[in-house]
């Protein structure tokens, strides 16, 4: 055989290893891609676990159980919301990211994701762990105080010449903190926060005279607007939002644009779920939030759909995720 032969030879075996390689690769590419398709096709196939970081009767974990009504209609499954409270959240969130990432164990949250990890850096979960699929509901606070001091409108604070005490529910950087700064700073006031264990601590106090000021949930606000022992002086809902405390104005239409703020809760998955499936989960939790049931829930609860698209919200997420990063580095620099 002529060298030319030869060579002509070698080179055909060669271009015949690549291709045989190439098919190869892309068999292996199919074969792992092919668990994930399969699952997705029989998802879902038994019960959704619904982690809610909460206690049983606060309204995330209303909202959560309407919500996991709606969802079992579409999916054709039980959805079984388990209560998880305890550390600022942390406690749940952890459960929840103990979990397989297949799709069945999803987390209701709110901003206290957040504020646990930065108090506590060593919980076991980072941010990027869990995907938001989507907003659920949110609420605006009103900011009251106790009746007895006199205080008829914000002004008023400026001429108690002393630290007012507000209420807080935040084991360090958080939700209550952060309005409590953002007032100071904008009043030209001096505040002092009193840590409270649950809502109905800190309504105990204002109600008793214990503290002189308190930021709370719409909803949990019901509960007290019409007490002679309390005075109702501001929400931080954006103006004409505020359908359920008739006659009490914004801060932002008081003058204190800086003072908009709601909280809220969302729907979310471990980050490392199958793409097939968690596409799955999105259309049925947007079918689920659009139903009538979850827009009454909604209305009963006091709360308010969130307006945008769900990466509009991602985006709003980051941003009280940035503002509570550098509070917290803020506070750490102080306390050096």
């Amino acid at each position: 055989m002529s060298d030319e032969r030869t060579r002509a030879k070698q080179t055909d075996m060669m271009s015949m290893g690549r291709r045989a390689l190439l098919g190869l690769a892309v068999l292996c590419a199919a074969a792992v891609s092919l668990p994930a398709a399969a699952q997705a096709q029989r998802y879902p196939s038994k019960p959704i676990k619904l982690i809610v970081p909460y206690p049983p009767g606060a309204a995330t974990d209303n909202i959560a159980r309407a919500f996991g009504q709606e969802l079992a209609k579409v999916v054709g499954q039980p959805v079984i919301v388990e209560n998880r409270p305890g550390g600022g959240s942390s406690l749940g969130i952890v459960a929840a990211k103990g979990q397989p990432a297949d799709g069945y164990t999803l987390l209701v949250r709110a901003e206290g994701f957040y504020a646990a990890k930065l108090a506590t850096p060593t919980l076991a979960y980072e941010f990027s762990d869990f995907e938001i699929l989507a907003p659920l509901a949110q609420s605006s606070y009103a900011f009251i105080v106790a009746a007895d001091r006199g205080w008829k409108q914000l002004d008023d604070l400026k001429k108690a010449q002393r630290e007012i005490d507000v209420g807080s529910l935040d084991l360090g950087v958080g939700v209550y903190s952060t309005l409590a700064a953002r007032m100071a700073k904008d009043l030209g006031i001096r505040l002092r926060t009193i840590p409270f264990k649950g809502g109905a601590e800190g309504l105990t106090a204002i109600l008793a005279g214990q503290i002189d000021a308190y930021f709370t949930t719409i909803g949990t606000t019901q509960a007290v607007k019409d007490s002679p022992k309390v005075k109702v002086l501001a929400t931080t809902g954006l103006p004409g939002s505020n359908n359920f405390l008739p006659g009490v104005k914004t801060f932002q239409e008081l003058g204190l644009p800086n003072m908009t703020f709601s909280s809220s809760y969302s729907l979310n998955v471990r980050s490392d779920t199958p793409a097939p499936i968690k596409e799955q989960l999105a259309r049925a939790v947007q079918q689920a939030l659009s139903s009538e049931a979850m827009k009454t829930a909604r209305r009963q609860l006091f709360l308010e759909p969130y307006a945008g698209s769900a990466a509009d919200y991602r985006r709003d997420q980051a941003g009280v995720l940035k503002e509570f990063e550098a509070a917290a580095a803020e506070d750490g620099k102080s306390a050096k």
